[in-house]
């Protein structure tokens, strides 16, 4: 038969070493409830400031900018020059350059479109998008870039917010799209994009250079995005 080692008394705790292992559960607590009170991160989607911000920005119905529009894929690369009026609901895109040497035009408002190219009959559609795939070559979302183009998402499902410092939204993803914002301009206390990025793969569009023009502001509000 096999002898068990016979049962010993435990070894007393001293309260030295009690005061110890209590001072480390303590710690351990401390640390545990610091990491749940640690302030949100940059992306989390609660962010007050940014409510403000894009109430404002969404109060912005009368705008204009002038820039650049670099399109790339997966195999080939374009650029134009682009003009966006914006009055309420009503705008007009204007496109001229590298790959539309005839110039195009955009004339539309909620549920009817326009599309002029120069020597061509005007086209008519209640939605842009399809329209400016078959005449273009490639898609331009007119109606979420309404939106975009102020830094703010379009109504509907937006993920993925990720702000700057200062609040400023940087990026986010809606519709398929990733929008990235590279750069901000100073209007008054508040800032406008002057560099974005939009894709959606393959595609890649990049506004840049963007000159922005507000006509309910006051002329020395504005500062423009240096070339």
């Amino acid at each position: 038969m096999t002898d068990f080692p016979s049962m010993t008394a435990a070894t007393p705790v001293s309260p030295m070493m009690r005061k110890h292992g209590a001072t480390i559960a303590w710690a351990c607590v401390a640390l545990l409830l610091a990491a749940c009170t640690s302030a949100p991160r940059i992306d989390a989607p609660v962010n007050s400031e940014w409510e403000q911000r894009r109430e404002v920005l969404a109060q912005i119905s009368h705008w204009e900018f002038i820039g650049s529009l670099n399109v790339r894929d997966a195999s080939d690369a374009h650029s134009s020059r682009i003009r966006w009026q914006q009055h309420d609901e009503t705008y007009q895109i204007n496109l001229w350059g590298t790959f539309n040497v005839g110039a195009t035009q955009i004339d539309g408002r909620p549920g009817a479109v326009q599309i002029v190219q120069q020597g061509e009959e005007p086209v008519f559609t209640e939605s842009p998008e399809e329209l400016l795939y078959q005449e273009l070559g490639y898609e331009l979302p007119v109606t979420e870039l309404n939106y975009w183009i102020k830094g703010i998402p379009a109504p509907g499902s937006s993920s993925n917010l990720v702000f700057g410092e200062t609040s400023q939204l940087r990026a986010f993803q809606q519709s398929g799209w990733q929008i990235s914002y590279m750069a901000y301009t100073n209007f008054g206390p508040e800032t406008l994009p002057t560099r974005i990025r939009i894709e959606k793969a393959p595609l890649r569009l990049d506004l840049t250079r963007l000159r922005w023009t507000l006509p309910d502001a006051q002329p020395d509000a504005l500062t423009m995005a240096r070339d």
